[in-house]
């Protein structure tokens, strides 16, 4: 594993999961914003990685050697050190190896560990490509969309290779091997995908928003110039009436919880345990003390003048 080899303000295989809006880890705007940012010379910061990274680093080599020699490939190669780029589409890649198949055909069930995803057989002919992923979830018959399917579809469109594995290792003692095909169906979504990327970047044209979060990644930004909008007119009533009622609820149940917890504290006093029943169960009450380090006085660098647009709404009635 060399890093990150392909550039931030285009579509690479390994965030076709988001591109898609499959990821739990990364939305369809987050990404236009990254694009966005790079391509106005704000790129993002490096990624750091956790410790699970980087054990799937360090054993990625190992975990490729050990599906090419059960798959019996031939050219293993685990240093690509560059990136690929797809001859017409704004789409790159990297690869973790590549490897050469003889023309056997792979088979579910015909090598330990192998599943063989699609129709019949996929033959391992001429180079291919090998993704390796570690993860502690629990062996899938298939891997999760976001841990590998999409990402090596997009690989095989870019290099133009037929075949393709996902090597996983699950929890460090059972490794599977997923073989595929190219998926015209899925490949032709991915491209749809990318270039209606590309065509966003110019506005840049917002996909619309999954959460509020994601909101606020698409229009960090706002101009107190702009005219009012108006919800009436553009049918978003309903949505503004939700807010306010949902608003008022959580007013009323947080002026509940703070009764409730002000007459309990009441009855517990100095005691830091109480025990109740609530219809059929009973429930433990704790107030326990918790106990802080002692710290150093720490000094707050200085921080430069900067405008962040606020991430909640504020409602007020009009008098």
């Amino acid at each position: 594993m060399v890093g990150k080899l392909t550039p931030d303000h285009m579509i690479s295989a390994s965030v076709i999961p988001a591109l898609l809006g499959q990821s739990p880890y990364m939305t369809r705007n987050e990404l236009l914003a990254r694009a966005v940012a790079t391509l106005n010379g704000k790129p993002p910061a490096p990624f750091t990685p956790g410790e699970a990274a980087d054990w799937g680093n360090a054993l990625e080599p190992v975990i490729l050697s050990e599906a090419a020699q059960r798959l019996g490939l031939a050219d293993v190669r685990l240093d690509h050190d560059e990136p690929f780029f797809h001859p017409t589409l704004a789409l790159a890649c990297s690869l973790d190896g590549s490897a050469s198949g003889t023309g056997q055909a792979c088979e579910t069930g015909r090598i330990r560990g192998l599943r063989v995803i699609g129709q019949g057989p996929v033959m391992l002919d001429g180079p291919g490509v090998l993704e390796a992923k570690l993860t502690s979830n629990m062996p899938e018959d298939e891997p999760a969309a976001h841990r590998g399917p999409l990402q090596l579809q997009a690989q095989l469109m870019v290099t133009g290779y037929k075949w393709g594995c996902i090597a996983v290792l699950y929890r460090g003692i059972e490794l599977r091997l997923f073989v595929y095909g190219p998926d015209k169906a899925m490949q032709a979504e991915i491209a749809a995908a990318v270039n209606d990327f590309e065509a966003r970047k110019e506005g840049p044209d917002w996909y619309p928003a999954e959460t509020s979060a994601d909101a606020d990644a698409a229009y960090a930004t706002g101009e107190a110039d702009l005219p009012t909008v108006d919800l009436d007119v553009l049918k978003l009533g309903k949505h503004l009436e939700d807010l306010v009622a949902a608003r008022a609820v959580k007013q009323d149940m947080e002026a509940r919880i703070d009764a409730a917890e002000a007459a309990i504290k009441d009855a517990m006093g100095a005691h830091t345990k109480a025990i109740g029943t609530v219809g059929n169960s009973r429930y433990r009450v704790a107030w326990p003390m918790r106990n802080y380090k002692a710290q150093p006085e720490k000094i707050t660098p200085a921080k430069p003048a900067r405008a962040v647009r606020q991430s909640t709404l504020t409602l007020k009635m009009e008098e």
